[in-house]
């Protein structure tokens, strides 16, 4: 079970790493693109209107990127609870059994 509570764990931390860094890079891409619309609308050309297209397409990527890290943390908070819960389970499974034996043993009789 530990082996599952490790990878988990070490899945939220790179998780919430890439998320940081993923959403510095949105918040980049979406000053970037709030200023080529300001400067486009002052004047129009064709040059200028695919700078806009791609300046929003990198938007795009950014979100995609930023929502992939949330999930890949989701991802490895399930790993973990998994971890987890079959650690408590099976102390409480060990316990159960080592308080019937120890009854058995004091010749209880239930």
């Amino acid at each position: 079970m530990y082996s599952l509570v490790i990878p988990g764990l070490i899945i939220i931390g790179s998780s919430i790493f890439l998320f940081n860094r993923d959403y510095s890079a949105l918040v980049r891409a979406e000053n970037d693109l709030s200023n080529r619309v300001n400067r486009i609308t002052r004047r129009s050309d064709r040059r200028s209107d695919r700078r806009l297209e791609l300046a929003y397409h990198r938007t795009k990527v950014q979100r995609v990127s930023v929502v992939t890290d949330q999930i890949w943390g989701l991802v490895g908070g399930i790993i973990t609870a998994i971890g987890v819960h079959g650690i408590v389970t099976s102390m409480d499974t060990s316990s159960k059994s080592q308080s019937s034996s120890q009854g058995e043993s004091r010749g209880d009789r239930r």
